[in-house]
This record gives structure tokens, sequence and C-alpha cells, in this order.
């Protein structure tokens, strides 16, 4: 299947407090997202998701920092293209939506000048074209009387409206590419699942494909078609959907899915991972999941397991090759 984007063996580190060694953030890290498809990016807080993310798209901080790997989209590997260049592409063949609006939509121009301006910037559209088009892509994306909503500033928006202006300018600008980074995580159940539409129409009419970053296996379920789970900087786990939910391998894998929230007996406690994601300073040895697995054997401990092939395409880093017992 042709990609629109690959990221292979990804390393990216930070510098922090004075110290000359670098904390590595993103260790290895390879994936791809076929052409027109919905590739789901997996993890808890601090696994390096995020970091993966703005490491492709030439935003990291300061204190960050590529120090291998290469990110493949249009046969041009991005880690090496020039700023200019980069930012020519970015929220035009490539678009990002982030978590929270606010700190991506600018806070002293309207939503609609924002959209209009996106057009003219990377469509060569006029001033009147554009704003046409504005408007007529906020009614798109739901928002209630997009022609009055034009002239509103993002703070005078609510939280799943101003995602819904970042959706819409993406639809607008039609990306082949658009990296959603946990864009649903501060919004409540019903506006969540507009979003997710909103997202779904996006790919059916332009064919765009979508790297989701999220720590929700809820939308998982809901939008993608493959899945990375990552944990402590490293992919240990790629399927498809059907099967990361119906037969996942990796023990961190099976105790995310068995923390869901289930209707149990009363008085039975929820499933939850011991322990917690190990310091980027100090890793464990051996496999880096093994001092919070409680199927870790010794071997586990000294050496560390391969990202090893299953069976058409079911990637596991782990020694057991997924025969471990579910949890229940």
């Amino acid at each position: 299947m042709d990609n629109i984007l690959e990221v292979k063996n990804l390393i990216t580190s930070f510098a922090s407090d004075g110290r000359k060694d670098r904390a590595v953030a993103v260790n290895g890290v390879s994936l791809a997202v076929p052409r027109g498809r919905t590739v789901g990016l997996v993890g808890e807080s601090g696994c390096g998701k995020s970091v993966t993310s703005l490491s492709v798209m030439g935003l990291l901080p300061d204190n960050g920092r590529v120090d291998a790997g290469e990110a493949i989209f249009g046969g041009v590997d991005l880690l090496r293209l020039p700023d200019r260049e980069l930012r020519k592409l970015r929220g035009d063949r490539v678009s990002m939506i982030f978590q929270e609006p606010m700190t991506s939509l600018n806070p002293v121009m309207t939503v609609g000048r924002q959209v209009s301006e996106a057009l003219i910037q990377h469509r060569g559209l006029d001033r009147a074209a554009a704003k046409a088009r504005a408007i007529e892509v906020l009614g798109k994306v739901d928002i209630p009387q997009p022609e009055k909503r034009y002239n509103s500033f993002p703070h005078q928006l609510s939280g799943g409206m101003r995602q819904r202006v970042m959706i819409g300018m993406a639809m607008a600008l039609t990306p082949d590419l658009l990296i959603a980074d946990e864009p649903t995580t501060a919004l409540d159940v019903s506006i969540e699942a507009q979003i997710l539409r909103l997202m779904r129409d996006l790919q059916r009419e332009s064919g765009t494909s979508i790297l989701m970053i999220t720590h929700n296996l809820g939308v998982v379920a809901e939008l993608c078609d493959e899945v990375y789970v990552m944990y402590a900087g490293e992919v240990v786990e790629r399927a498809d959907v059907f099967t990361l939910f119906r037969a996942c391998a990796h023990p961190y894998t099976r105790g995310l899915m068995a923390s869901l929230p289930r209707m149990t007996p009363k008085g039975q406690r929820l499933y939850n991972i011991r322990g917690t994601v190990p310091n980027l300073r100090a890793m464990p040895a051996g496999c880096r999941f093994s001092p919070r697995c409680d199927h870790a054997t010794e071997r586990c401990h000294r050496e560390k397991p391969d990202l090893r092939d299953l069976g058409g395409g079911h990637l596991c880093r782990c020694f057991m090759d997924g025969e471990v017992e579910k949890h229940e």
C-alpha cells in the first residue's frame, strides 16, 4: 500500500538543567501512514507520541533535537528540509490540530480572518473569495451563524467550536496529511463525537490521510484503521484496529484494554497497570515495561526485546509473542 508518510528509526532528545547528557524521549520509532487511511498512535502521557509528531513537523521546543531518523513525505525527508520550505509545506499539504486550539489560534485575530489568511497564503484567493470560502467552511463544520462567527475571536468561542474552526481550516486547505494531537481530550462526549464525524467527513471528501495521536482507545476504535502503541519512547505493538481489539499481544496493550471502564459487579475494582512510566534518564536495562509487567521473567529484566512480526503485519516487542493470559 502506498504510504503518504514513513517515519524510520526516529530518535529525539531533550537537554535540561544544564546537563551535558540528553534525555531521549523518542527511541528508534518507525511508523507508516497509508494514503487515505487513519493511523492511531496510542499511549499514556509521557510515552513520546506527541514528541514524535512535533519532530516530524519541525515544531520541537528549543531544547529538543532530532538526533537520527527519517520522515519521508512525498519523496522528501521532512527532517532535512530547510525551515523555509518546511513552513511552506505546513498548513498546506500537512496540517496539524492540537489538543487545545487556543495555543494555535491567534488570540488577537478573528477566527474567520485566520481561515481566510490560510486560504490567501496557501491557495492564492483574493480577500473577498477567501472570506466567502471561510464562511462556507465554518458552516460546514457546524459553527452556528457562520457569517456572525466569522468576526468572533477565539476566546469568544467554546472549546468545541474552536476545535471545529481548526478542522474547518484543515478542510478548506484539503491537506494530504492531517496530524491530530489529542484533538478531543478536553471535550465532552457529545462534542467529541461531532469532532470525529467531521474528521471522517474530511477524509471521505478529500482523501486526506490522518495520524491520530490519542490515549483514548474509544477514539481509536471509532476512527482508526491501523494502530501503533507506544511505551517509554518506543513502539511496543502495531496492528490493524480489529486485531488490536480482538487479540492484542503486548502486556502493556493488554493492560490498557483491561483498564477501560466497563460495567463490573459491585465491589470489583477496575484493573490498573501498576507502577509508573520510567524516568527518561533511568530506563530499565531490558524491556522498558518489565518493572510494571505481571509476566516479566529474568530475561525481560536483562535483555531488550526486538519488535517482531507475529504474522500479517502484527508487530509486538515482547519475548512471549502474545502468549500471556489476557486480563479479565
